[in-house]
């Protein structure tokens, strides 16, 4: 059997997750608790910052590029 990769719905999240292991809101599909509320206090995916560009990694990633 074969999984089946989405991509995350948050809109700063590139990351894939097997729908079986979304976290599934409002019929969309995340790939963390983070994702899923928006990133309220600006954390990134399941408090991981490799690989991932959501929240604090977003942030960077906005402050690096106004310098």
């Amino acid at each position: 059997m074969t999984a089946v990769l989405l991509l995350c719905d948050c809109s700063l999240c590139k990351r894939s997750v097997e729908e079986s292991r979304s976290i599934r809101v409002g019929g969309q599909h995340f790939c963390s608790k983070s994702c899923a509320k928006g990133h309220p206090n600006m954390e990134p995916c399941d408090g991981e910052r490799n690989g991932c560009n959501c929240g604090i990694g977003e942030l960077e990633l906005l402050f690096a590029a106004t310098d």
